[in-house]
């Protein structure tokens, strides 16, 4: 069995990574009331800590982050021009 390589596999390669956007960046929010059809968009400011929780992480496709203790959703290469990768979160 072949086990994904997290440095070559594009789709793994950010999991569990932590970022600081070098700029502002767009992000949508992921937790609220159950079923509440409402969308929360908000932006994360410069310098901030990002952690990546789970992808896909190729293209422009949405990926899962935690900000501030919460769950919130970016484009993918939103957080590539937005971020400076830091390393594994601990």
């Amino acid at each position: 069995m072949n086990l994904p390589n997290l440095h070559t596999d594009p789709t793994l390669a950010m999991v569990e990574w932590r970022y600081q956007l070098i700029k502002p960046c767009p992000a949508v929010s992921t937790f609220g009331k159950l079923h509440e059809n409402v969308i929360r968009t908000l932006v994360i400011p410069k310098d901030e800590l990002i952690t990546v929780v789970n992808g896909p992480l190729n293209g422009a496709r949405l990926v899962d982050i935690e900000w501030d203790a919460k769950p919130y959703i970016m484009f993918t290469e939103h957080l590539r021009n937005c971020g400076r990768r830091l390393g594994i979160a601990t």
